[in-house]
């Protein structure tokens, strides 16, 4: 196997903060793409989360973005919607852009404390990632198809990373991405695997 580099690249500076993309990649990886593009203090948590996946299995790509800001908030400058992301803007995203991923996992943080797992996967496969998640954690996990949350746009980044348009999407209550972070892991290390 390739061995995997890291690459950051600074996309924007304010006064307050910053924006960096975040790549995690052997150049040649087709398999699995995990992603956070909210990561840093935008949706806490995430970013981690997904380069902590990533670096766990054994053949994945990790592409994120990770924004600051002490003035503004960070999630007021540095959280465009998942459907906005253009490869031209970011210079790593554009390195994946093309590949055609099997499997994209896009982590996403969540005001209530619950799990939804969307994306234009089918719907039997977001049942049963919910399921896994439900059971190994104290909050509850549910699928979704609609809505904001459903993450089924196929301008959202991780439906158009997926070699056939559908990536999954996850979207992570507090509870989550903190104390129960390492069940968030160990599921999700035990779906992917199984692909």
């Amino acid at each position: 196997m390739t061995r995997r580099r890291i690459r950051t690249e600074p996309i924007a500076e304010t006064e307050s903060g910053h924006l960096t993309e975040f790549l995690y990649d052997d150049y040649e990886n087709e398999n699995v793409l995990v992603c956070a593009a909210h990561g840093g203090r935008v949706e806490p948590g995430t970013g981690e989360l997904a380069v902590e996946l990533a670096t766990r299995l054994p053949a994945a790509t990790c592409w994120a973005t990770f924004g600051f800001d002490e003035e503004v908030g960070a999630y007021d400058r540095w959280h465009p919607p998942s459907k906005s992301y253009d490869p031209n803007e970011y210079p790593l995203l554009d390195v994946i852009a093309d590949r055609g991923f099997e499997t994209v996992l896009s982590i996403h943080g969540l005001g209530d404390d619950e799990v939804l797992v969307g994306g234009r996967v089918d719907r039997a496969i977001k049942r049963a990632v919910a399921d896994r998640l439900d059971g190994a954690l104290s909050i509850p996990a549910r699928p979704v198809s609609d809505g904001e949350y459903g993450g089924t746009h196929p301008e959202n980044f991780v439906n158009w990373l997926a070699a056939d348009g559908t990536g999954l999407q996850i979207e992570l209550g507090e509870a989550a991405r903190g104390e129960e972070a390492d069940a968030v892991l160990d599921a999700l290390i035990g779906i992917l695997g199984e692909e």
